[in-house]
């Protein structure tokens, strides 16, 4: 057999989803990458500005600053995973290699030293989301290679984003019960305890995920073909029409769920008026609680879309996801403030509809990936879901950096003390924004150009290329 066969036959021996719980402990890395989700949104800017006293405006900046860095890293890195395979693979090396690195990154910002400033919090923002990078794109691409199938593409990527939503259930109920035990509830304390629990947690999970699946091996290239650059990529990629419609509404998803999440402490605090809203044995249930019921509708709301997808298709299943969570807002407006079970109909209803857009997005992505190997002769889905992770974290971070700093001009105290039109500006934009960003993904989605069959039309033409 020569060289030429048994690349080819290793290209077409397809790694394969592994199944029960051994799929379980291959997602496993995803309940500690949770924590540098949404978590270090919600409660890392509040506590850099309130109690360590960098301020609104310069933490909003900072987050935003940070973000944007990964405009010029994200894209770069994923290219870089899949143009230069080493002789461990193309995804498990560099978990391996990220991992001690993160760890490193997590304990420095959840445990600042005495006056830590504007240049700390920076600095190793850059460093834990670089790393943070290469650990998470190199496992949901790793993930979306192991099918090429349209329907279990879905599948497997709703039981990756179930595992990371276990994760935040995970992380949002360890400061919780640290601080019942304690008897401490500051943002001081949550921070601290999410940096333990992702400190110890993603060692043993990259460790235990990299022995769980084999690795699909990079295409095989004819010897006279020449890999395409960096540059050269973006180019080809930037005239994908449906590529730059899918990273569009990952950003819009990233700015709504960014601008919710950003403001929940002064939400809950402010707005919906939940301290000491309610009391279990005497003690005040902390309103972060809320956050259990928005991932646990999100849990238990994979399968419903999931089910739903193969029914009517991912990107419709997507605009419905958007439908419910506007009027999930909308509720909002007019429930009763100080109503501790009122508020967590809204986050129970707006945690299912949040469930949906992760990972059908990311299965999406994946028949993607399909068309642009039939343009380019190349499979990228390293850089294409560094792509994508780069438009979600900008969504993420651009609230911040607008909407603390417009916080602040308004007069918004982070530490209490409002006044009602203060409190009134923070609802219009809590509520305004969301909804309004949910009708441009409803837009984009509803007639997103790759169905099923289009999907199957494109693996059937893959399948002749790579034969001959």
């Amino acid at each position: 057999m020569t060289a030429a066969q048994r690349e080819q036959q290793a290209w077409e021996s397809a790694a394969e989803a592994p199944k029960g719980f051994r799929f379980f402990l291959f997602a496993s890395p995803q309940l500690a990458l949770a924590t540098l989700g949404l978590p270090i949104v919600i409660y890392l800017p509040a506590y850099y500005a309130g109690p360590l006293g960098l301020g609104l405006a310069a933490t909003g900046f900072i987050f935003m600053i940070t973000r944007f860095w990964d405009v010029f890293t994200d894209g770069f890195l994923g290219w870089a995973v899949d143009r230069f395979p080493t002789r461990w693979g193309r995804r498990k090396i560099w978990m391996l290699v990220s991992t001690p690195l993160m760890v490193a990154g997590t304990i420095a910002i959840c445990f600042p030293p005495e006056g830590a400033g504007n240049l700390y919090l920076m600095f190793w923002l850059i460093f834990i989301y670089i790393w943070w990078t290469l650990i998470h794109l190199c496992h949901i691409a790793w993930a979306a290679e192991l099918s090429d199938r349209y329907d279990e593409r879905s599948s497997i990527q709703s039981r990756i984003l179930a595992v990371y939503f276990s994760g935040l259930l995970l992380v949002l109920t360890a400061p919780i019960a640290v601080g019942a035990i304690m008897g401490e509830t500051d943002l001081e304390t949550k921070v601290r305890a999410m940096g333990i629990y992702a400190a110890v947690l993603l060692p043993i999970t990259v460790l235990v995920a990299v022995f769980m699946a084999r690795e699909k091996a990079a295409p095989p290239r004819a010897s006279t073909e020449k890999p395409l650059g960096f540059i050269e990529g973006l180019s080809l990629a930037s005239r994908n029409p449906a590529l730059l419609r899918l990273l569009g509404v990952d950003m819009l998803a990233g700015l709504a769920g960014g601008t919710a999440s950003g403001l929940f402490v002064f939400v809950t605090g402010e707005l919906f008026q939940l301290e000491g809203a309610l009391t279990i044995g005497g003690v005040a249930v902390d309103p972060g609680a809320l956050l259990i019921f928005t991932y646990a509708g999100a849990f238990f709301g994979i399968p419903l879309w999931l089910k739903l997808s193969y029914r009517i298709g991912k990107h419709r299943a997507v605009s419905a996801s958007a439908i419910l969570t506007i009027l999930a807002f909308l509720y909002s407006l007019i429930m009763p403030r100080g109503d501790f079970l009122a508020a967590s109909v809204f986050y129970l209803v707006n945690g299912i509809a949040f469930g949906a857009a992760p990972f059908l997005d990311r299965a999406m992505l994946a028949d993607v990936v399909d068309l642009d190997q039939t343009q380019s002769g190349e499979q990228r889905t390293g850089f294409f879901f560094a792509l994508m992770s780069m438009t979600n974290k900008i969504g993420y971070a651009l609230p911040i950096g607008i909407i603390f700093p417009l916080l602040a001009l308004i007069g918004f105290d982070p530490n209490g003390n409002n006044d009602p039109q203060a409190i009134a500006w923070l609802g219009a934009i809590f509520v305004g924004i969301p909804v309004l960003l949910k009708l441009l993904i409803i837009a984009l989605t509803w007639n997103f150009p790759i169905t099923r069959e289009m999907q199957e039309d494109l693996r059937t033409q893959l399948t002749s290329q790579e034969a001959s």
